[in-house]
């Protein structure tokens, strides 16, 4: 049998004790989360539905929340001070209104992530499908670019080398960042580049591809909106192309916009 010397020993025995503390740590935290709200959001499809509207990362009020998702007044207010107890909304008052919109990019996230794992839905209202149609189309997703646009932005940056991924990892090429400024105002600072969200991939849940999120997708769908390339056509969070954008937005990716 090997013998350790005393000084050994004391440092195996503190090793165990640090072990331990972890254990317990881990099992604490996982004894003191409250599950229950985030079980109750999930399984209510008018909850989950107010927070997909509210992905277009803008401010609403309760009355705009209630046109759109057709639940009554006291119900949304209900809703909204659940979110807001788990710190999922920011809110902000001006004068008489009170406006809500998603707290972080984190709880946006969370949601994108549950419509992507959610199957689909038969559509069977025209009007209906005629939304769906323009949500698939393109979208905000909180600040960036989703749909049909924002996976087909991804491939033509991709294709025309202005973006190299490496496995998941995603880089900006001189190229890429060079259009970006000369057709959309866009700069990022070194600190911006530096930054660990400052390319994302993130999963489309219409069209099951990637696109872009992170401070480049932000800073894109912020100035295809400035430069009037995108519009809101209703009351979702979906966007489409004016008869300048198509043009623009061929010309900048080099193909042909629909």
């Amino acid at each position: 049998m090997r013998h350790f010397s005393p000084l050994v020993m004391h440092f195996f025995i503190r090793i165990k004790e640090k072990y331990i503390e972890c254990i317990r740590g881990n099992i604490n935290d996982m004894q003191t989360a409250d599950y229950s709200m985030m079980s109750e959001i999930v399984g209510n499809p008018q909850r989950l539905g107010m927070l997909v509207f509210l992905m277009d990362g803008r401010f609403h009020t309760v009355s705009e929340i209630t046109k759109a998702t057709n639940l009554k007044p006291n119900t949304v207010s209900l809703y909204l001070s659940h979110f807001e107890k788990i710190s999922w909304l920011d809110d902000y008052f001006q004068g008489r209104w009170h406006y809500y919109r998603l707290a972080n990019s984190e709880v946006a996230s969370l949601i994108e992530k549950i419509l992507v794992l959610s199957p689909k839905k038969k559509i069977t209202y025209f009007n209906l499908n005629e939304e769906e149609k323009l949500l698939h189309t393109g979208r905000s997703c909180y600040n960036h670019l989703a749909g049909q646009l924002g996976v087909q932005l991804l491939h033509s940056m991709k294709t025309l080398n202005w973006i190299k991924q490496d496995g998941s990892a995603f880089q900006l090429t001189d190229k890429g960042q060079s259009n970006l400024n000369n057709a959309l105002e866009i700069k990022f600072s070194f600190q911006e580049q530096k930054s660990w969200d400052f390319i994302l991939p993130c999963m489309d849940w219409s069209e099951r591809q990637l696109h872009l999120k992170g401070i480049i997708g932000k800073k894109i769908l912020g100035a295809m909106l400035d430069k009037e390339w995108l519009y809101r056509p209703n009351r979702t969070r979906a966007l489409a192309l004016t008869y300048k954008g198509k043009e623009k937005f061929g010309e900048f990716l080099q193909i042909r916009a629909q």
